[in-house]
């Protein structure tokens, strides 16, 4: 119980934590410059290059709430729960970088406009750096904590469903079409060039953070209670089991080997369930580069017939 409260304590902070250098990068960085590097922010930097007045944060949390209920409705209740944390402080956040002098004095140092000044070559470089760095860590660090940021992620999972593709490509998808959309109603070179920098920086982090280069796991399971774990897999986890029957090789008595293979955000799941109903399971996992199968990616190929 000690354990698993440390952990829920552990991933409050990542998701809070996260959120924040999400929010902080987004703003500071990237909104001064008009830099549009895709998601939520990317949409609001071009609403926001029509008006006058400052609204930013209002299209922002506008459209987090937006896409938090199309969520809700398309992707079911698992994913409100994992997002809803995120979004309300991403809101937040977003409100108080936007509308406390000190974080807008700071947005202006980095971007050179605090004395009424343009922004130079040399300053767009180092928000479009310095706003992937924070961004791409920010959702990192979010996901480590088992949270979602939401926002246009709800469109890339909804896209990677229907077009049967990985979410790399959907994500890639949109937020390319969103770069695009800013290169072509803010006409400003420089600025996109940094927000197609940032975007790959975002990437980047995310991959050496989080990902790693790889995307499953596959757990072989040596227990007396294999059949808890089997039926755990399958109600909560919402994986198949394996079962393959195997002979000890220092006694020669019949074993059980489990075997499962689960997505990485499950992870933590299947490992603190095996701990709980037997500390003394043999368990090895292994890192996979590629799963296909139900769940999974497909497999399904094309196959020609040549006509005799």
């Amino acid at each position: 119980m000690h354990k698993s409260l440390l952990k829920q304590i552990r991933n409050f902070i990542l998701v809070i934590l996260g959120t924040f250098i999400l929010a902080f990068g987004s703003v500071i960085f990237l909104t001064e410059c008009e830099i549009v590097a895709g998601g939520v922010s990317g949409i609001a930097i071009i609403i926001q290059h029509y008006v006058t007045i400052q609204i930013y944060d209002y299209v922002a949390a506008a459209l987090t709430v937006f896409f938090w209920v199309l969520g809700v409705i398309f992707l079911g209740k698992d994913f409100a729960v994992k997002t809803l944390l995120s979004s309300v402080l991403y809101i937040g956040f977003t409100f108080l970088f936007k509308r406390v002098e000190f974080f807008t004095d700071l947005a202006k140092t980095f971007a050179g406009t605090n004395d009424g000044g343009t922004s130079q070559v040399g300053n767009y470089i180092l928000c479009g750096l310095f706003g992937g760095v924070f961004v791409g860590g920010g959702v990192a660090l979010t996901f480590l904590g088992g949270g979602s940021t939401g926002g246009v992620d709800v469109l890339q999972l909804l896209l990677s469903r229907w077009l049967k593709v990985k979410e790399s490509i959907t994500s890639f998808m949109v937020d390319g079409t969103i770069i695009i959309i800013g290169m072509i109603c803010l006409q400003l070179p420089i600025p996109a060039l940094c927000g197609i920098l940032s975007a790959f920086v975002t990437a980047a982090l995310i991959e050496v953070v989080f990902i790693r280069n790889q995307t499953s796991y596959q757990v072989d399971i040596i227990s007396d209670k294999w059949e808890l774990i089997s039926q755990y897999a399958q109600d909560e986890l919402e994986r198949g089991a394996t079962i393959i029957r195997a002979e000890g090789g220092y006694k020669g008595e019949e074993r059980v080997i489990l075997r499962v293979v689960f997505d990485k955000s499950q992870y933590e799941k299947i490992r603190d369930y095996i701990a709980s109903v037997d500390p003394y399971a043999f368990v090895t996992f292994t890192q996979t580069n590629a799963v296909y199968g139900e769940g999974f990616k497909s497999n399904k190929k094309s196959v020609k017939i040549k006509k005799k």
